[in-house]
């Protein structure tokens, strides 16, 4: 966890401010395994908006849209 803070903070992700009255933020933790099972890695996400998820509905999932250059030289072709 120190580690993530770490290479958030030296990257300027955000910018630090206080919360707002009855927020809060919390640390959603997940193990990583191989596919014989083994422990890969231990990934850590600082949830902002957690009371707007449901356990077992929406908690585990993450979705960040990425515009891939092959997506971008793809949509110029189109309008082109």
């Amino acid at each position: 966890m120190d580690e993530k803070m770490a290479a958030l903070d030296a990257n300027d992700t955000w910018e630090l401010t206080s919360l707002p009255k009855g927020q809060e933020i919390k640390w959603v933790y997940k193990v990583k395994h191989n596919a014989n099972v083994f422990v890969n890695r231990y990934k850590t996400r600082l949830v902002a908006k957690g009371y707007a998820q449901t356990y077992g509905i929406d908690y585990e999932e993450t979705y960040n849209p990425i515009a891939k250059m092959t997506n971008v030289r793809a949509i110029v072709a189109m309008t082109a």
